[in-house]
């Protein structure tokens, strides 16, 4: 018999497709705006960071250049030199950020702070907000408008005034072997290698005086004017140096010609090309610290006199179109010091109109050599025991009577970085473009 097999009749489940699409589609829109706001949010922090890490720098520069670093913490000048210095480094913080857009807009500097507790080794750390951001999507939802913050700490070190130090090696460095001696002072070291921590001549900032070659004439070789010579000190406002030795280098970074500015920078020599450019030559990168000797002295140049190699370098390297000063020229007003910061204002070759300058080719670094004992003989190998931070203000014409030689070199001492030779066993620090003696680096995050 054959049996009937009765179905039972389903319900319709048409439609039921598009339902589960259109909620899908709902929930993949919510989850891809969520992430276009996420992503924009993470775009939004990453530049806001970066902005923090280049504030902290430049603040950090700012305190760098400011001289303070120099100081022992019990200096009569710190205090006064500690009022101003945060200013300072903020006002710098702040023309950074007009450079620094975050989604269009310039971050809010909410804090800049210096911290002083270490010797030598100020820390500045910047904050910044940024309020506001736009969003996509999640303003369906009612979202306020979200804000992402960013903290950056960057250090000033100066190896100056301490026992045990990391070392430091400055780059493009002159090639100018400074006797350890300040003219001004009696004679007293720049870096004083007798006692433990190395105490630096803290009353050097500020002051001005004349780097005088201690060869005699204007002819090749150089000549010490005594042997041994009276290579500590010269006298009052004027002190020796000797030539360094320089090698070839095709790869320094020389002044650019702005229309008739720096026309006659011919680089004569490897040991000129030293003086106007920013010299990338293994020489020009020393230790400072390490208790090792780190540069010898070249009696094949002769450095002296208004036409010598030092003379054209330094003239190049500062604008300058002959001995003496001239509006092309960026110059230093260092009276205000320790009131508030020695101001460089640029010179037609730098800026125009004139007006005030961060940074300025007029500013280089400068070997102290340890002259305990007297240069005999070319070559001679020589130990830095720390570097001048100075301002070139001219090179002298000479004439008059107690002017100094023609052809020498008038600075302003901005800092001074002392090296003790006890070290931490640390690579040195080579910090920014490692120009300076006072290295800069970010250390957070």
């Amino acid at each position: 018999m054959q049996k009937k097999i009765s179905l039972r009749q389903r319900p319709t489940e048409k439609g039921q497709t598009i339902l589960l699409v259109a909620i899908s589609l709902v929930s993949l829109l919510a989850m891809a705006a969520l992430a276009i706001d996420v992503v924009t949010l993470y775009v939004a922090r990453s530049e806001i960071q970066r902005a923090a890490d280049a504030a902290a720098l430049a603040g950090a520069k700012a305190i760098a250049d400011s001289g303070i670093t120099t100081l022992l913490l019990t200096d009569s000048n710190f205090a006064t030199v500690q009022a101003w210095a945060p200013t300072v480094a903020t006002a710098r913080v702040n023309a950074v950020l007009q450079n620094n857009l975050v989604a269009g807009t310039v971050p809010t500097l909410g804090s800049a702070t210096v911290d002083w507790g270490r010797q030598g080794d100020p820390h500045i750390t910047v904050v910044l907000n940024r309020p506001g951001l736009p969003t996509f999507f999640s303003k369906i939802w009612g979202a306020s408008a979200p804000s992402v913050t960013a903290t950056a700490t960057a250090e000033a070190y100066n190896p100056a005034n301490l026992q045990t130090i990391t070392p430091i090696a400055p780059a493009s460095v002159k090639p100018w072997l400074v006797a350890n001696a300040d003219p001004n002072n009696g004679g007293v070291p720049f870096v004083n290698t007798t006692t433990p921590d190395w105490v630096v001549d803290s009353a050097a900032i500020g002051e001005s005086f004349d780097l005088v070659s201690d060869c005699q004439g204007n002819t090749t070789p150089c000549n010490l004017k005594q042997n041994p010579p009276k290579f500590p000190r010269r006298g009052t406002g004027q002190v020796d140096y000797v030539p360094a030795l320089v090698t070839p280098n095709s790869a320094n970074v020389c002044p650019i010609s702005v229309g008739s500015c720096n026309s006659s920078c011919l680089g004569a020599s490897s040991y000129e090309l030293s003086v106007e450019c920013a010299d990338v030559n293994a020489y020009s990168s020393l230790n400072c610290g390490t208790g090792s000797t780190t540069v010898t002295w070249d009696s094949n140049v002769n450095p002296g006199g208004v036409d010598g190699p030092t003379a054209i370098g330094a003239e190049c390297l500062i604008h300058a179109t002959g001995p003496g000063t001239g509006p092309q020229q960026d110059t230093l007003n260092p009276l205000l010091w320790p009131n508030a910061p020695m101001q460089i204002t640029g010179g037609t070759c730098s800026v125009s109109p004139a007006q005030l300058v961060a940074n300025s080719s007029s500013v280089a670094t400068i070997p102290v050599i340890d002259t305990a004992q007297p240069l005999r003989a070319s070559g001679q190998p020589l130990t830095i025991v720390g570097f001048l931070q100075a301002f070139i203000n001219q090179v002298d014409p000479g004439g008059g009577r107690g002017a100094p030689p023609a052809g020498s070199v008038n600075i302003t001492v901005l800092n001074i970085a002392g090296c003790s030779s006890t070290n931490n066993n640390a690579n040195p620090v080579v910090g920014g473009s490692g120009t300076s003696p006072v290295p800069v680096r970010l250390i957070a995050p």
